[in-house]
């Protein structure tokens, strides 16, 4: 696939979210958004990228010099803006890193998984997030920044499964509120 495929694949797979937020995922996006912190620490570390934040453009960290088509970028940044400010300012580098995995003489190690295939994942569950004092809030779980870069370490998230991610839903919702949360955030019928 050459790189401009990739951008407009990822571009069309941007485009078809739908950024309605659901509290009933939040557990899972929190897990998700975790390991998306795991993997742009690994890779902020093996190219000694210097960002503060885990929400950085990985790929001219990795290869400078990425270029998107602008018409392309611009049509995204139009259909994600439900997801919010967060989302349009992260959508650029997911773009750009689609476009680095496809070009042509790049090699990535292999023992680096994609940093943003959990991102998203999130993204398709739901919606997306917003960050405020330090926190990625995700409805009714929130993920603190703070010490980002020491989840280099952290063992992978297990599986990227719907039934997986569904369990951890049903699980974080029993343990925080007594009951499964269902989409329109009214206990589910069990």
């Amino acid at each position: 696939m050459r790189p401009d495929e990739a951008v407009r694949d990822m571009a069309a797979r941007l485009s078809a979210v739908d950024w309605e937020r659901r509290g009933d995922k939040a557990w899972s996006k929190a897990a998700l958004l975790k390991e998306f912190f795991r993997r742009a620490a690994r890779v902020a570390d093996a190219y000694g990228c210097d960002t503060r934040t885990p929400f950085f453009d990985i790929a001219d960290c990795v290869h400078p010099g990425i270029q998107l088509d602008q018409k392309v970028l611009d049509d995204t940044l139009k259909n994600v803006q439900g997801g919010g400010w967060d989302v349009t300012n992260v959508t650029p580098f997911i773009l750009r890193w689609a476009a680095l995995r496809a070009t042509p003489g790049v090699e990535l190690p292999a023992e680096l998984e994609d940093p943003f295939a959990p991102l998203m994942v999130l993204f398709e569950r739901g919606g997306g997030f917003h960050t405020e004092n330090g926190e990625v809030n995700l409805e009714w779980k929130s993920v603190r920044f703070a010490g980002w870069r020491r989840r280099a370490a952290d063992p992978a998230l297990a599986s990227f499964a719907a039934d997986d991610l569904d369990e951890i839903d049903r699980a974080g919702s029993m343990a925080q509120f007594g009951y499964v949360m269902g989409p329109d955030g009214v206990p589910r019928e069990q």
